[in-house]
Formats: structure tokens, sequence, C-alpha cells
């Protein structure tokens, strides 16, 4: 019945998600944590029974999210919470780059519209990182790379890549750049990243549901 399941991960996942918002909003640190264990397994669970086919797209997309999982809640120190992202956006990259025709790669005017500010915005981050220079650029530019691919899998994806970028441009101008400027950091950045992610999972299901839909109209190609 994976119909009936991935039904019951989704409400799963908005349920979770609105505790967690909640908790971040009023500061229950422990709430929060607790969520943020059961956020990504069930995401991770709607991206496999949701599947009209666990292809490669899919297993990639479960990887990436179990990474984000460990990020979530296991990453107690910055410099590991950065590699455990840093691994999930590379996965994501992989999974998304054979659709990079469909992408924003291969539209130049727009790309560079999209870039440029984002460049920016890593160098200042990173500029103020201090020591961490190094791993928050390299982690900036997976990530402006994985919400550009993301842009070719569906509109969905797309979305939900950009606001991934989003959640964490808010999470390092709190931390990094001018910490305590962004009122409720911790909310604003769970209020983008957790629909950012379930955006990009369920434009994942959107994509390989369109391209068995493909292969029964022509099943040549």
């Amino acid at each position: 019945m994976p119909r009936r399941s991935s039904t019951i991960a989704l409400s799963c996942f908005a349920a979770v998600a609105v505790v967690d918002l909640v908790a971040e909003f009023a500061g229950w640190q422990v709430l929060a944590l607790i969520c943020r264990v059961l956020l990504m397994p069930s995401l991770i669970w709607l991206c496999w029974t949701g599947a009209a086919r666990r292809n490669r797209l899919v297993i990639l997309v479960v990887i990436a999210l179990g990474f984000c999982w460990l990020g979530d809640f296991a990453g107690t120190t910055v410099l590991l919470k950065i590699g455990f992202f840093l691994i999930a956006q590379v996965v994501y990259i992989v999974a998304f780059q054979p659709y990079w025709r469909r992408s924003l790669v291969d539209r130049p005017r727009v790309l560079i519209a999209y870039v440029i500010p984002l460049i920016a915005v890593v160098g200042l981050v990173a500029a103020s990182s201090g020591s961490l220079a190094l791993p928050v650029a390299v982690y900036g530019a997976s990530l402006a790379v994985m919400a550009v691919l993301a842009t070719g899998v569906s509109r969905l994806t797309g979305v939900g890549g950009t606001l991934f970028l989003l959640s964490d441009i808010v999470l390092a101008v709190d931390f990094f750049v001018a910490p305590g400027a962004i009122p409720y950091a911790a909310f604003v950045n769970m209020a983008l990243y957790l629909p950012a992610q379930l955006m990009i999972t369920l434009g994942v299901l959107q994509e390989v549901t369109a391209e068995i839909g493909d292969e029964v109209v022509d099943p040549i190609a």
C-alpha cells in the first residue's frame, strides 16, 4: 500500500514540522531537537514509499535527506554540521545533474542574474567566518550549484532548492555576519528549510511519475 503509506508519511512530516516551528519560535530547544530527529526520516519515508519507481534519482535524494538528518541533529560542532550538509549537497548535485539541460544552466542570462548575488553573499559570509572561511565557501558554492541544478528536475524542486539556499543564508548571516540581527533567526531558518526539503521531495516524486508516463506514451524512446 505505498500510496497510503506515503500519505501517512506526509501527514507525520506536516505535524512534526508545525510542532518544530512552534518550538523554534518559543525557544524550546529540547522539543525542537526531538522534532529534528523525526523530520527528515518522515521525508525519507515519503520519498521511498511515494515513488512510482525507485530509480537513481529517488535513491540519491533519500541518501541526501539522510545526511541532512545527520546535519540537523548530530552536527554537534559548526564544522561537523557543515560537513554533513556538504555531503548532502554533493549527493543532491549528483542526483540532479542529469537534468541540467532543463535547468538555469541552459539559460545563461537568467543564470547570471541568479549567480552574481549568490557569489556576493557567499563571499561576504566566508569573509566573516574566520578560520571556517574555506569550508563555508565550499559549502556555499555547493549549495548554489544544487539550487541551480534543482531547477531542471521540476518547478517544485527548483523552488525547494532556492528556499534551501535562502534558509542557509539566514543561518549564515545570523551566525557569522551579524549575530542577533535577524529576529527569531532559528525559526526563520526552519520556516524556509522545512518547505524546501518537502518541495524538493515532492518535485522529485512528480518527475519520476512524469518519466514513467512518458515511457507509456512512447515506449520506444
